[in-house]
């Protein structure tokens, strides 16, 4: 299906997560996103748009108000995850996210065997 799919047209400063099915069936793609990365703060902060992924096809597109360290304060019912961050935010306006639901992740940027689900186009 994501042959089907035309390549992301970037037009914002963006940060890629994959999130895999398993986290999916268990809550919304929103929660699945926003915790728990290893990034840079600094690179994350500089995101105008979080792009969920999955199988290299755009799930979710948020806007991120701030990040935070992965704490059980910042993150109620989360477990602690040292070194690493998530963020607070919203889902990003329909327009927005119509330009970027459902496509898919040029060639160019897949590098095979790339395990960190963590991609930056800033």
């Amino acid at each position: 299906e994501s042959y089907q799919a035309k390549e992301i047209d970037f037009q914002h400063k963006v940060l890629m997560i994959t999130v895999n099915n398993s986290v999916l069936e268990r809550e919304s793609v929103y929660e699945a996103v926003r915790h728990a990365w290893r990034l840079s703060k600094k690179k994350a902060e500089q995101a105008e748009l979080v792009l969920a992924m999955q199988q290299g096809l755009v799930v979710g597109v948020f806007v991120p108000e701030k990040w935070l360290k992965a704490t059980p304060e910042n993150f109620p019912g989360r477990p602690e995850r040292p070194k690493r961050w998530g963020f607070v935010g919203h889902e990003a306006p329909e327009d927005i996210a119509k330009l970027y639901l459902r496509t898919r992740l040029p060639d160019s940027m897949r590098k095979r065997g790339a395990a960190n689900p963590v991609k930056y186009k800033l």
